[in-house]
């Protein structure tokens, strides 16, 4: 099959690779099926495609492309999906070796290539399989770098330049493209680009894609010269093919680079090759162990925007029961570390459906209420961990909310002691993937922000959205989502780096998951931080900046789509903190929403976006950081800092800082145009913060003796500690018996603690003097018992122990009684300073875990216990 219709249609689609590469098929309805199937649209004689592998449909001018069963495979842009939007020039992939790339206009598409020309087969990358059961982050795929093609001229002007390595004919000289370097140089529009910018630079350059080949390196010879350290030579190409780009590395002239590539937080070394079809929103970095950092952004020139939309994908109801969870024998598959292996299901009922928990870790939710069994209609919201459905009645249309979630603060307020203003009509928009950096001076509310951002310590006026969602009464449904790392360290020092990990990993996972799960996230989580050859330390010989990469290796092994961090540089040197905020830069890029409070401004320019706090909580900018020195007229971050700082003379300036920006041209592009593009957008900007919903708590007698062996270990790790407490109780138990005994001092001895008075005073008893021993209790309670003078004495009082007790006087030793109050207060006192002790030592660790899922009981009763 060639052509379906030659006339005019509504898009195309021209194969790169399979049976039909180099053909180019018009659409000519909005719904065309593909498959093995004659009885398909298109029919692809591809042993990897199945009779009825996928439909490509059209809603409302929007494309999108559908796997017709769940075993099939469907790539867009070397992403397995199940159902996704798709945009001009997104490459396509079916099965395991059918690829094609879709055109929304039939006039882009290269002509039909009959079947005595073939059209040349381009290199291409198997989609990832399907995961099985729990799987670590599939690696890029790598393959080897192919050979050198000759290329149609393109259907666009080129532009002269440096001859790109490899190829041949002469071009006219011109000045290559210099990163760092003002160009004249205009971007047309519908153009394509390349924009380049460094961490360590502010400015920012950008190259037009209009040559066959561009040469990006530190040589002069290169189109984009980008004169950086970290940059090899010949560092990578960018090959035009087809209707597409490919962005190749290494370059084909060298075959390896010094620090390789950087692609979605995942590093490729600088041997290995890699090809990516350029698709809007994508970004490369070059960066060394120095965290240095150069970032490579394509944009396709579309105008729109280029941000990833969270994947939707439907699943069509109809069987009587439906089962959800994170293995593979369920027929909803979310593979997610906060989902259980059996989660819920479905079960139909008259009507419609329900929704049962079936005893899962994290729990189901349904609009923002926690559920266990629940009868369904239409327009419900379901949250299973980072997935949001909703049901239609008919369907399931599932959100994949883990690669990031955006955060909209609408109208801030927030009062403290004596009604001090501490947060002040703040509104800012965070979107997914972004890295954000809250600065300021001391008390300007930095801390105060974060934590009305991730819900600790809410505002008083104002919302917070997660997704469109009102984060507030969401709270216990977007709870499993958020690491936390407090500027205190969370992490015990007395364990090895795995042992954390893995207690952790079993407070927190799914009870379903198996040692060897439990043991493959944490090495995925170590890996992420770069300790993995620490893991066997314990975390007391670790320095600063490590044990910092070890707390926040705790809060991945959830996997949440955003993290806060407070203070996570403070301490380090400055190497150290540009280290950090490199990893925290490929975190972002892994799919994280990162927000960080932080003092340090030396390498600010590894985030997308910093928000300048003045005093009394106003915002005094908020935008990229490389737009900043610009915005304030300041040559260096710590001369903003300064700028903002009220004084004597003009006590308004930061009322007249938060003025400015609402009125500048940064306020209405990253702030006010954002928020209206969000999904917050239809929501109110100033409400009332009503109650938060805490998150419910996770099984108590499992967390009992998780606590309780971990306690354990800990002791057992700790020897000088261990002995305290093991010598406490002999030490009181030995001043006792020295106390006791003659040998001691004899406090307690009968004759020191009281005695007996024969002619005791006031009495007119007088015991004879052939009484022996006469101070002997005894010996008085025998003269009562038994001499008919003492039994007469006796009668009168009203028995023998009656009548002793006039006879009773203290001894020598009165001081008897406060040594027993002395001992009994020090065994208390020892027992309550050890219990406040390790309770106080762990207080950040239990702050956190509480905020999870740690409940109040199990954690008193395990101290306790042990």
């Amino acid at each position: 099959m060639d052509v379906v219709n030659k006339s005019q249609g509504l898009g195309s689609i021209r194969f790169l690779t399979g049976p039909l590469a180099g053909r180019t098929i018009q659409i000519s309805k909005p719904m065309m099926t593909i498959g093995r199937e004659p009885t398909n649209d298109i029919v692809i004689s591809d042993p990897s495609v199945s009779r009825q592998h996928a439909r490509l449909v059209n809603n409302g001018g929007q494309w999108s492309i559908e796997k017709l069963s769940p075993q099939n495979v469907v790539t867009v842009n070397q992403r397995d999906v199940q159902q996704s939007l798709i945009a001009d020039r997104d490459t396509i992939g079916l099965g395991n070796g059918t690829t094609f790339l879709f055109l929304v206009s039939p006039d882009l598409a290269a002509p039909a290539v009959s079947p005595q020309q073939p059209a040349p087969q381009y290199p291409y990358t198997p989609p990832l399989p399907p995961q099985q059961l729990y799987a670590p982050s599939q690696p890029l795929q790598q393959l080897p770098l192919p050979p050198q093609q000759p290329f149609a001229q393109p259907a666009f002007h080129t532009i002269a330049g440096s001859p790109p390595v490899g190829s041949s004919g002469a071009q006219p000289p011109v000045k290559p493209v210099v990163y760092g370097e003002a160009t004249p140089l205009g971007i047309a529009p519908g153009t394509p680009s390349i924009e380049v910018s460094s961490n360590i630079h502010p400015n920012k350059q950008a190259l037009p894609l209009t040559k066959q080949v561009i040469n990006i390196g530190r040589d002069p010879s290169n189109d984009l010269v980008i004169s950086e350290p970290v940059v090899s030579g010949f560092h990578a190409q960018i090959v035009h093919e087809g209707n597409q780009y490919v962005f190749v590395h290494p370059h084909p002239s060298r075959g390896k680079t010094l620090n390789g590539l950087i692609y979605n937080g995942n590093h490729i070394l600088g041997d290995q090759a890699f090809r990516k079809p350029l698709a809007r929103g994508d970004f490369f970095r070059i960066g060394d162990e120095h965290g240095t950092m150069v970032t490579i952004s394509y944009d396709d020139g579309s105008g729109a925007a280029q941000d990833i939309v969270p994947e939707i994908r439907p699943f069509p109801l109809g069987a009587p029961v439906i089962t959800i969870g994170r293995l593979p024998d369920n027929m909803v598959v979310l593979n997610h570390p906060q989902v259980s292996g059996h989660h819920a299901r479905l079960e139909q009922v008259q009507g419609g459906y329900r929704i049962v928990d079936l005893g899962s870790t994290n729990h189901v939710y349904v609009n923002a209420q926690r559920v266990t069994n629940q009868p369904l209609r239409p327009g419900d919201e379901i949250r299973i961990g980072p997935f949001n459905f909703t049901y239609t009645g008919t369907q399931l249309t599932q959100r994949d909310e883990s690669g990031g979630i955006r955060i909209d603060a609408l109208g801030l307020y927030k009062e403290g002691t004596k009604k001090t203003i501490i947060l002040d009509n703040i509104s800012i928009a965070i979107p997914q993937r972004r890295f954000v950096a809250l600065v300021g001076g001391s008390g300007a509310g930095k801390s105060t922000l974060m934590d009305a951002l991730n819900g600790l310590r809410p505002a008083h006026k104002g919302t917070v959205f997660y997704n469109g969602k009102d984060y507030y009464q969401h709270l216990a449904a977007f709870s499993t989502q958020l690491g936390y790392v407090p500027q205190d360290d969370i992490i015990h020092r007395d364990l090895t780096v795995e042992r954390a990990l893995y207690y952790t990993a079993r407070m927190r996972l799914p009870d379903d998951f198996t040692e060897e799960q439990i043991h493959q996230r944490i090495d995925e989580v170590l890996d992420d931080v770069e300790m993995k050859f620490r893991r066997k330390l314990l975390i007391s010989k670790l320095s600063g900046g490590q044990r910092k990469r070890v707390s926040i290796a705790l809060e991945l092994l959830a996997n949440p789509s955003v993290f806060f961090l407070d203070e996570p540089t403070s301490g380090l040197d400055p190497g150290l903190d540009r280290k950090m905020m490199f990893l925290l830069r490929k975190l972002a890029d892994k799919g994280h929403t990162i927000i960080l409070v932080t003092h340090a401004t030396n390498n600010i320019n590894a985030c997308d976006y910093i928000c300048f706090l003045a005093q009394g909580g106003r915002v005094a900018y908020f935008g990229p950081p490389n737009e900043a020195k610009a915005y304030f007229g300041k040559t260096d971050f710590a001369e903003i800092y300064s700028a903002l700082e009220p004084t004597e003379e003009n006590p308004n300036i930061p009322l007249e800082a938060e003025n400015r920006f609402k009125a500048s041209p940064q306020y209405q592009q990253y702030v006010v145009t954002s928020l209206n593009n969000s999904p917050a957008a239809q929501a109110d900007r100033l409400t009332e913060t009503t109650g938060v919903i805490p998150p419910k708590r996770g099984n108590p007698w499992r967390q009992f003796s998780l606590l309780s062996l971990r306690y354990l270990e800990l002791l057992k790790n700790d020897v000088v500690n261990l002995l305290i407490l093991l010598l406490q109780a002999p030490l009181i138990a030995l001043i006792l018996y020295l106390l006791l005994t003659p040998g001691g001092r004899g406090i307690f001895d009968p004759t020191t603690v009281a005695g007996c008075n024969l002619n005791p005073p006031g009495t007119n008893i007088h015991v004879p003097q052939t009484v022996p021993n006469r101070r002997s209790c005894q010996n008085v309670l025998n003269f009562l018992t038994f001499d008919p003078t003492g039994r007469a004495i006796a009668a009168s009082r009203g028995g023998a122990n009656q009548a002793l007790q006039d006879f009773i006087v203290p001894g020598a030793g009165n001081d008897s009684q406060k040594y027993l109050f002395i001992m009994a207060f020090a065994a208390v006192m020892f027992g309550i300073v050890n219990g406040v002790r390790e309770i106080v030592k762990e207080a950040p660790i239990y702050r956190r875990e509480r905020t999870v899922n740690l409940g109040i009981a199990p954690y008193l009763f395990s101290k306790i216990t042990v």
